[in-house]
């Protein structure tokens, strides 16, 4: 599963500063914060982040974050359904409207 925590913003032997710009990488814990670092790999991530997270991550976990994050986009999660194969319907990003409501 998971390491305890990201220590010195290493992830395994990825280094993952380029992906927490917006926060300290000193406090977050790869398990409990499993969601958001998966997101952000999903999103941000290069080849060998990814590659990292499905070494340190169960693809049930990595399938739940694609299932319920809004955060990611379109592509993003029919790409991930292909490879875990999740239906369509059960990702929570196909769910919402792009555009709610007309503005004008």
């Amino acid at each position: 599963m998971a390491a305890s925590s990201i220590k010195c913003i290493q992830f395994g032997n990825c280094q993952l500063k380029h992906l927490f710009w917006d926060i300290d990488p000193l406090t977050l814990d790869a398990e409990k914060h499993s969601s958001f670092i998966i997101e952000r790999i999903l999103r941000f991530g290069l080849p060998e982040d990814v590659k990292t997270m499905l070494e340190q991550y169960s693809d049930t976990t990595i399938r739940s974050v694609v299932c319920h994050s809004r955060s990611i986009d379109r592509k993003t999660a029919s790409f991930w359904a292909l490879h875990l194969n999740i239906p369509r319907e059960e990702i929570a990003c196909f769910s919402t409207q792009l555009i709610n409501s007309c503005f004008y």
